[in-house]
């Protein structure tokens, strides 16, 4: 703490594969007999984050008259940042192309670079399709598994506590809190199944601004 001011901040560079959409949530490759070929980027991995938050105790006006101290006085103000890159995206068709009796997680051929854009402002349509092909009849797409990254996360919470100092042991603290201060839409992976609603996002994975107040006594 330096001048009522206090930062933390952590920055996390990480890289996680793993094989059939993941050991943990029971998921299966496309060819058992070819593991190989589902290994990639797991659900969760997530490259970039970086998360920093904020105290300052503004200054208390010790000395000032007693209205004063009463308004401006015992103000702290927090801030919580939370900055992420998205979620892998896996392509996927609905149909059993292969004739293996595994719907659903199949994959495409690739016939371009895969691209998507998914980002705010990019709802629909944010995964380039021209570079995905069906299969031929009773073949597997040679498509990656997790090959496109979902919209980043970008969150700050934001709050404001006045404490009125009662007795020794005992004060008021008035909470003002603000989540997702800004009100950004937190945006979900799009739908990745090739069919009439790929390329959308339909969901988000946070709520919208959220603010409460409250009162705490201490004693």
């Amino acid at each position: 703490m330096t001048r009522g001011l206090q930062v933390l901040a952590s920055y996390t560079w990480s890289h996680t594969l793993d094989i059939s959409s993941d050991s943990n949530d029971g998921g299966y490759p496309v060819n058992a007999y070819d593991w190989h070929a589902d290994y990639g980027n797991s659900n969760w991995d997530i490259r970039h984050r970086f998360v920093a938050s904020l105290v300052y105790d503004l200054p208390k006006f010790a000395g000032q008259n007693w209205l004063v101290r009463g308004v401006f006085g015992h103000w702290q103000f927090n801030d919580i940042t939370t900055l992420q890159s998205g979620k892998p995206i896996n392509v996927t068709m609905a149909a059993d192309v292969a004739s293996i009796s595994r719907a659903g997680n199949q994959r495409p051929n690739l016939v371009g670079k895969p691209s998507a854009d998914c980002n705010t402002g990019h709802i629909s349509d944010c995964i380039d399709i021209t570079a995905f092909a069906t299969p031929d009849a009773f073949t597997l797409g040679n498509a990656g598994r997790n090959i496109l990254t979902g919209p980043s996360y970008l969150n700050t919470d934001l709050s404001l506590f006045k404490v009125f100092p009662l007795r020794e042991r005992m004060k008021l603290e008035f909470r003002a809190e603000f989540f997702n201060a800004f009100n950004r839409p937190q945006l979900a992976n799009p739908n990745a199944t090739i069919g009439d609603s790929f390329g959308q996002i339909q969901s988000t994975v946070a709520d919208n601004r959220d603010v409460q107040f409250g009162l705490k006594f201490v004693f």
